[in-house]
């Protein structure tokens, strides 16, 4: 188990004049930039990378052509950034008429209409509503 901190004694030995001066001179600069994902590195490489896999480049091909430039990324990884990027063009149009037919076909349910047949009394003249059960 982890032992438990003591702020008491650690508020006592925090200089707290040198550290509000780091934090003023931290305020001044942009945050450093975290890459996080294969698609942020491949970024600036998109447009590239999305004409040579339409000129009949596959992942793999490509994929081991970026590892041979020191970037390490599988087939796998590549394939689904490419997917994404060709598929981000229209995302946007898709999703609203998606939307929009969810809309449509939900309003759109049948209504009751003097065609459709009536519920079948029960062999019964009990006035009560039911299957008509017959012995065959």
């Amino acid at each position: 188990m982890s032992t438990r901190t003591d702020y008491a004694q650690l508020a006592a030995k925090v200089d707290y004049a040198a550290l509000e001066k780091k934090l003023s001179q931290l305020a001044q600069h942009e945050p450093p930039k975290r890459r996080r994902t294969a698609e942020d590195l491949l970024e600036p490489l998109r447009e590239k990378l999305l004409a040579l896999h339409g000129k009949g480049w596959s992942s793999g091909q490509l994929a081991d052509e970026l590892k041979t430039a020191g970037v390490p990324v599988s087939p796998a990884r590549l394939r689904e950034c490419l997917s994404r990027w060709i598929g981000s063009g229209d995302k946007a149009g898709r999703q609203r008429v998606r939307r929009l037919h969810k809309r449509a076909t939900a309003s759109s349910k049948p209504t009751v209409t003097a065609s459709q047949p009536a519920r079948v009394k029960s062999g019964h003249d009990d006035g009560q509503p039911g299957l008509k059960l017959t012995e065959g």
